[in-house]
């Protein structure tokens, strides 16, 4: 399978032009490295006496911990999102104008507000309407709230990248609109946008840290914070361990996306899209 470029293939004076720009790019970051480390060293950030705190075992459990929280939050914030943002879908997708107009309504308000405005939201408001719950459920229903919205609208794009043939076999064979999308469509739609919603996944883990903000809630950038306060001398090295945390995560999910883009590629040159006949076939079995 052949691409075309989006532009004209550079000749060898623009080559030799963009060689000069990244020569230049790469000199100018090393040199902006160089000059940061040279400051944080006459401070003795990289000093021995910075970083002995943590060779106390103790400061490595309290930094896990706000990491199992993190990723607590994630997770169940991400169950929940998947199981509203597919209802949202069938809503984006309904027959019905008000329903489908109300769906469309959530979607762009809850995917445009700032996460962080709906965890004011959550943790400010609605304790003053009598909903008490505890920090983690504050975080997690902002994070619902959000994620949901963009979910909707990712299998709501799957559902209408599928051809409508498919759902022609299945209305003539006698399913009802809702069967098809249960049976059908959802299926496949999950399974063509599963390295966006892990990419959704990684989103959700960084919005995990707006937490902070709660005071209550234990997690990864609140650990580092309270490792400060009684090691001021380790304030820095503290949240660059925190830092160093989120990271790694990120940088999992983020190669198991990419596993899964590649792996739904393969599969895509290997197995052509079945016709209308085997899919008939299929619902039939079923």
């Amino acid at each position: 399978m052949s691409t075309k470029p989006l532009f004209d293939t550079p000749g060898p004076r623009a080559r030799r032009r963009h060689t000069v720009i990244e020569i230049a790019c790469i000199a100018l970051i090393a040199f902006g490295l160089y000059e940061a480390y040279e400051m944080l060293d006459v401070h003795g950030e990289f000093s021995q006496a910075a970083w002995k705190p943590f060779t106390q075992p103790g400061l490595w459990v309290l930094l896990g911990q706000g990491l199992l929280n993190n990723l607590q939050a994630a997770a169940v914030g991400m169950v929940l999102s998947m199981l509203f943002g597919t209802l949202l879908a069938f809503g984006l997708l309904s027959r019905s104008a008000p329903i489908r107009i109300a769906c469309r309504i959530f979607t762009d308000v809850f995917a445009s507000v700032p996460l962080l405005l709906l965890l004011y939201f959550t943790s400010l408001v609605l304790p003053t309407y009598g909903l008490k719950l505890p920090d983690f459920w504050f975080l997690v229903i902002a994070l619902t709230l959000f994620s949901s919205a963009v979910i909707g609208d990712l299998l709501r794009s799957g559902i209408r990248a599928i051809p409508h043939g498919q759902t022609e076999a299945a209305e003539a064979l006698g399913f009802s609109g809702f069967r098809t999308m249960q049976l059908v469509l959802l299926p496949q739609a999950l399974r063509s946008m599963s390295p966006a919603l892990v990419s959704q996944m990684v989103i959700l883990f960084k919005g995990t840290a707006l937490a902070y903000v709660l005071g209550g809630y234990i997690e990864l950038l609140r650990s580092a914070t309270v490792i400060g306060t009684y090691y001021s001398r380790s304030l820095l090295q503290a949240q660059i361990v925190a830092a160093v945390g989120f990271m790694l995560v990120n940088i999992a999910l983020g190669l198991l996306a990419t596993w899964l883009a590649r792996r739904q590629r393969r599969q895509n040159i290997a197995e052509p899209r079945p016709d209308n006949l085997e899919v008939s076939a299929e619902l039939s079995s079923r």
